[in-house]
């Protein structure tokens, strides 16, 4: 079991905190109808990601990485990735291609990952750099498209498109990664 220390770390309550922020986000996005309330749900959104950028820093700079951190962290990082994506879905129809590449890339990880593990007993490293920059720039669009509401324009599907390239070539990126994590033995 996890201790009180673990539980209670600056790092898992910022986890926590982006969890919570998950269904204000939601509530405060369809209920916008102004300018203002765009931009307070871009704000929550904002707030999330920097929840998310100090907790990975406090727990690495402070030496508070932990069990239930390893647990809890992508679980907040997925969980806002994809109610955002198919919240998004609703106003700007092409994110239904972040919905599927999401799902396809986070279950090739999960069930991949798993046979992976279970026959060579090694695993992918937590977040390679086309991931990262493919979740950095998801969120970075996700946030301007909430804040500005530009649903049906040139530029709002160009960011769309851009961000499913990118999750595309970090999807690739991670799969390939697999692929040869579980030939590893067989080229020794």
């Amino acid at each position: 079991m996890f201790t009180k220390k673990e539980i209670f770390s600056i790092p898992n309550i910022l986890c926590y905190f982006r969890i919570i922020l998950v269904p204000v986000f939601l509530y405060t996005y369809f209920n916008a109808e102004t300018q203002q309330g765009h931009m307070a749900a871009a704000g929550i959104l904002i707030l999330s990601s920097l929840s998310d950028f100090f907790d990975g820093l406090i727990a690495r700079k402070c030496h508070m990485i932990t069990e239930l951190g390893k647990l809890i962290d992508p679980v907040a990082d997925k969980l806002t990735q994809f109610v955002v994506a198919c919240t998004l879905m609703y106003t700007y129809r092409p994110y239904i291609w972040l919905v599927i590449i999401i799902l396809l890339k986070d279950g090739m990880l999960l069930f991949g990952g798993y046979y992976v593990y279970h026959k060579t007993g090694k695993h992918l490293a937590q977040a390679e750099m086309p991931g990262k920059i493919a979740t950095a720039v998801f969120f970075v669009v996700s946030i301007l498209l909430v804040a500005f509401y530009i649903p049906h324009t040139m530029i709002s599907s160009i960011f769309i498109y851009s961000t499913l390239v990118l999750m595309i070539i970090a999807m690739i990126y991670y799969g390939r990664g697999l692929y040869c994590l579980y030939h590893e033995d067989e080229s020794v």
